[in-house]
């Protein structure tokens, strides 16, 4: 067996466009590259199971609950290892390559650490990545920006964003998409990203509808249970339309709710729910004001009260600090 590459990703669009600058900069010097999707839940699994030759783990945060276990696992690794993260890092990482940096989006910090071996023009496609992933108002996206037409940035960003989320789980196609932006190819020039993108945006306008017609409100939190559509933008959906300070969609799997969660400035949903994880051996985190969980269904009425207690204690904090 030749060189090998492992690229280890989110498969939302900030790492399909992570796993595709890695890709653009790096194949030319292995023999083969691989590319895998994988979340903070399994990423321990998939790495057993996947690693080989270098790896690069890209736009992945490390859950909590597996923190000690990611941090023994990388470190009795052979290969080199790479981690580039914009997520709030958990755990230490000795012997793994850290690139992080949080308020970025996954794609620029990527863009940035291969900057030299990649074409300026192949700013647009970490501009894609920060764009899906509310990332776009750092200094480098606005300096980025200038040397394109940002309409049509913010249009390819949109196709690849909800063509994505469309294809869900097909890796395999999701895979054809890294390729196509590794080759520094526009979203909109693949027939079926763009159909994808077109049936998604048709699902989203019917959520619209729904998410103000179904979301309830508990405090300052506005939720909907199994939206038709995204949860991300189910939350996100809610909260605004409810004009709450947060809003939550979460979906049954089972026994199980799996959740996003969106914020106004100023409430930290990373700290409030690795926090409530920690007690309640769930899962949880993400970002301050985008934020994901996995929590037992019997847990949901708890979780809304601590979370407006929560919402409480920092609002009163900020109020008196003025």
């Amino acid at each position: 067996m030749g060189r090998v590459l492992t690229i280890m990703a989110h498969g939302d669009a900030d790492g399909v466009c992570s796993a595709a600058l890695v890709k653009a900069a790096l194949a030319g010097d292995y023999d083969e590259v691989r590319i895998y999707f994988t979340h903070p839940v399994d990423l321990v699994k998939d790495f057993r199971e996947a690693a080989a030759g270098d790896v690069y783990i890209v736009d992945v945060a490390i859950d909590e609950k597996i923190a000690g276990e990611a941090r023994e696992v990388f470190s009795r690794y052979t290969g080199r290892v790479v981690y580039i993260d914009h997520h709030p890092l958990s755990a230490d990482l000795p012997g793994v390559e850290v690139v992080h940096e949080e308020g970025p989006s996954a794609s620029e910090l990527v863009y940035r650490r291969l900057a030299g071996r990649l074409p300026r023009a192949y700013t647009r496609v970490a501009l894609y990545g920060a764009i899906s992933d509310y990332m776009d108002y750092t200094e480098w996206v606005r300096s980025a920006l200038e040397r394109w037409d940002k309409r049509i940035v913010y249009y390819e960003a949109g196709v690849l964003m909800q063509g994505l989320e469309r294809a869900r789980k097909d890796h395999e196609f999701k895979r054809e998409v890294v390729n196509h932006l590794a080759g520094n190819g526009a979203p909109s020039a693949m027939a079926k990203l763009l159909k994808l993108a077109e049936e998604q945006a048709r699902v989203n306008e019917a959520l619209v509808g729904w998410v103000e017609k179904n979301a309830l409100v508990e405090g300052k939190v506005a939720y909907v249970i199994n939206p038709p559509g995204p949860l991300g933008l189910a939350a996100n959906l809610a909260r605004g339309l409810k004009d709450a300070l947060v809003g939550l969609a979460a979906e049954e799997r089972g026994e199980i709710y799996v959740m996003s969660l969106r914020s106004s400035a100023g409430v930290d949903l990373n700290a409030f729910l690795r926090e409530f994880a920690r007690r309640q051996s769930a899962s949880g985190g993400g970002h301050k004001n985008a934020a994901g969980a996995r929590i037992p269904r019997a847990l949901l009425g708890d979780l809304l009260r601590e979370l407006n207690l929560y919402i409480s204690r920092q609002t009163r904090g900020r109020a008196s600090s003025q």
